[in-house]
């Protein structure tokens, strides 16, 4: 199956976006917890891009981690003009993805109701 070209571009900034975070960024107060790009959104006419990512760290640090992350948007995305080739770079706007917290939260709360297993039995 093809791939779209929209679907190249989101690859391609999801990408380039874990290698800024990583490796460019300087800043102390993005690297105190794990920063992962789970998922990019481009909108069709390239203008703006939602980046969902999920940070690791105690919630309090996350929140701080994550304003830091927003207020960087705007360095982030010169130096995302950098490494990808588009005409217009998007505007980045980004989301904290709390799907791994919700599964988590989810296989507590199943894992504490106790419900006996069914026996086997042969007849």
């Amino acid at each position: 199956m093809q791939e779209t070209r929209l679907q190249r571009v989101n690859s391609e900034i999801k990408k380039a976006l874990s290698q800024i975070l990583s490796e460019e960024i300087r800043d102390p107060r993005l690297h105190e917890g794990l920063i992962s790009i789970t998922s990019v959104d481009t909108t069709n006419d390239l203008s703006h891009c939602t980046i969902y990512v999920s940070i690791y760290n105690s919630k309090e640090r996350v929140i701080y981690i994550f304003h830091t992350l927003q207020h960087s948007a705007g360095f982030i995305r010169k130096l995302l003009s950098k490494k990808v080739d588009l005409r217009i770079t998007p505007e980045l706007h980004f989301k904290l993805d709390e799907g791994y917290e919700n599964s988590e939260k989810m296989c507590k709360l199943i894992d504490s109701l106790n419900i006996p297993a069914e026996e086997n039995s042969e007849n």
